[in-house]
């Protein structure tokens, strides 16, 4: 394994940091899914402090027009940190920092529905700071429902160094 060499080293082959980050694009890993369970939803309003009634009764959801009780999006976190190993893998580097997140809303997440959570690699770029080189890795995760419709997008950014 290469890693990014520390000020004053020999200069990395920034060539090669880029072929690696090309090749990591394209789809990660295999689909996970994650059933939509009214507990589920139930706590995660409670720990938001939400206590609007179409978090938790199916006839308020229904008089607001949804098709039934709605889950609160930070449960799409389940899917997310559900304990698999990450599979973005670097042949350069020490460490990996998580350089944030954004978040698109689409479709509600109801209870009973099952999203299904893929991720790809989308964009990759290197950059030189003070301390060296860097490399960028944006990962889009889509979440759809089992009817087909896009309920989330989050797209994580990483930093290698």
């Amino acid at each position: 394994m290469s890693e990014i060499q520390p000020a004053g080293s020999p200069a990395p082959d920034v060539g090669a940091i880029e072929a690696s980050l090309r090749a990591m694009h394209g789809p990660v890993g295999e689909p996970d899914t994650l059933p939509i369970e009214e507990l589920s939803a139930r706590r995660m309003a409670l720990a938001l402090g939400n206590m609007d009634p179409i978090h938790y009764d199916a006839a308020a959801a229904r008089a607001r027009g949804y098709r039934g009780i709605v889950a609160p999006w930070p449960l799409i976190w389940q899917a997310f940190f559900n304990c698999r190993t990450s599979p973005l893998v670097f042949d350069f580097g020490k460490a990996t920092l998580h350089g944030g997140d954004a978040y698109e809303f689409h479709e509600p997440m109801i209870v009973g529905d099952t999203l299904t959570m893929t991720a790809a690699v989308t964009e990759t770029s290197v950059k030189s700071g003070k301390s060296g080189l860097m490399a960028f890795v944006v990962s889009r995760r889509e979440f759809h429902n089992q009817r087909g419709q896009l309920c989330a997008v989050m797209s994580t950014t990483n930093i290698r160094r």
